[in-house]
């Protein structure tokens, strides 16, 4: 009698990396953003209604004591732009997370095998590509107002690396506005309430200098501000080291500090649960 022998081969199919995993999240994002053109149609031409508006109602602000001499309010007023455009953005990660909780997407993400932050570096990454998108339709309808560059490509590469680290800073910061109220409608007001003080409690549109006291206070604090300056330095082409990693220490401070929230809540919570 001949006895048949089996052997049962059990393939393991490996997991995805994490880098696989944010490759398909921001693939996702992107996908999800360009499903909705009006949407993108008004964060991407936004701005330079915005640029157009501003540079032609608020221009006698040059005329000023206070404004730097020899500057157009088109070249003093573009890079602020950039600046801004970035924080109101940034809602657009706040309501986009809010809708990931009311769908039910979150929990679904919660109960797949991959990390936690994944999904907010994939908001981030999603964000950063839309602000070089704005940036370069924004630099077009300012080069049309009369808007000159006068720094050199190293101030131009400093410049957007200054408006990434900007954009991830507020993706961050409204994607955690998200993920706490979880509904879109009020994300939108809460988004405008953190979004007006960051950006005229800030050089955006007038010198700090001729705001009272305490809002100069503020602005030595707004990651915003820091970035105008070092933003316009770069466009004037007068921007120094210090400028630039001010800018950059500002964002990437708030950048940390919002990311620690989630960590420490959830460090707080063991630490009743035991």
């Amino acid at each position: 009698m001949t006895t048949i022998r089996t052997t049962t081969v059990t393939a393991s199919v490996g997991r995805p990396s994490a880098l696989d995993q944010l490759a398909a999240l921001t693939v996702r994002n992107l996908r999800t953003s360009a499903r909705v053109p009006q949407l993108l149609m008004f964060s991407l031409t936004m701005p330079m209604a915005m640029l157009v508006l501003f540079s032609q109602v608020f221009r006698s602000v040059a005329a000023g004591p206070g404004f730097p001499a020899g500057v157009s309010y088109i070249v003093f007023l573009t890079p602020a732009m950039l600046a801004v455009s970035t924080v109101m953005a940034g809602t657009n990660a706040g309501v986009s997370a809010a809708i990931d909780h009311t769908n039910g997407l979150h929990d679904r993400f919660a109960a797949l095998p991959m990390r936690a932050g994944l999904p907010g570096i994939a908001r981030t990454i999603n964000e950063a590509v839309f602000t070089l998108a704005r940036a370069a339709l924004l630099g077009i309808a300012a080069v049309a107002l009369g808007f000159e560059f006068h720094g050199s490509a190293v101030d131009a590469v400093a410049a957007v690396v200054v408006l990434v680290v900007l954009a991830g800073a507020m993706s961050a910061l409204f994607g955690l506005i998200g993920d706490r109220l979880r509904r879109p409608d009020v994300v939108q007001f809460a988004g405008m309430m953190v979004m007006m003080p960051l950006m005229f409690v800030s050089s955006a549109f007038a010198p700090i200098e001729t705001m009272p006291g305490w809002m100069q206070a503020m602005a030595t604090v707004n990651p915003v501000a820091h970035a105008t300056d070092a933003l316009r330095g770069h466009v004037l082409g007068t921007a120094t080291a210090g400028d630039t990693l001010t800018a950059l220490i500002a964002a990437i401070g708030l950048w940390a500090l919002v990311t620690a929230v989630p960590v420490l809540t959830r460090l707080v919570r063991l630490a009743r649960g035991r």
